[in-house]
């Protein structure tokens, strides 16, 4: 946000934000906000433990598609068109692309400590790969892509009608 705040014009400074803070002030607002997305974080980093039972394929592909996937949610939930965050930081295209990116900065990085986290031999490993291996399948790996994909597919129509609307 400090980012956006120097990149726009000084009719920002101290207008009051659609999550109601201050732009242009860093505060013990601020603090709470860091607190707050951490622990938002962490439940999603639970949700993805559940999808993880279900994804097959490479830790590289199954964290680009998460990255995307994150992205396109955290687009479509925080990028909104009736709001004042994306209608006087400017330039847009930077508002957007760093909302998009932390989203995205999430799920890459999520899949890629859990995957660490996970391998044999260090404490974190919950189950044998054989179990879910077998438990799962090809049902579920397909079942876990297609919920990726839908959700994609959700938050990238709910972000591309916010942009077309702020344009």
């Amino acid at each position: 946000m400090r980012v956006l705040f120097l990149t726009s014009d000084e009719r920002v400074r101290g207008l009051t934000s659609d999550d109601g803070f201050e732009i242009g002030v860093i505060s013990g607002a601020t603090v709470f906000l860091l607190i707050f997305t951490s622990v938002l974080g962490a439940i999603a980093g639970f949700f993805y433990g559940v999808i993880r039972m279900l994804l097959r394929g490479p830790t590289w592909v199954v964290a680009i598609a998460v990255g995307i996937t994150a992205a396109a949610a955290a687009g479509a939930l925080i990028v909104k068109s009736d709001g004042i965050d994306f209608r006087v930081l400017e330039p847009l295209w930077l508002a957007v692309g760093l909302f998009l990116l932390i989203g995205g900065a999430w799920g890459v990085t999520v899949v890629v400590l859990t995957e660490r986290l996970l391998r044999p031999g260090t404490v974190f490993r919950l189950l044998p790969p054989q179990i879910d291996r077998r438990y799962w399948g090809a049902f579920g790996s397909t079942l876990g892509w297609l919920a990726l994909l839908a959700i994609t597919t959700l938050g990238i129509i709910g972000l591309a009608r916010d942009i077309a609307q702020l344009t």
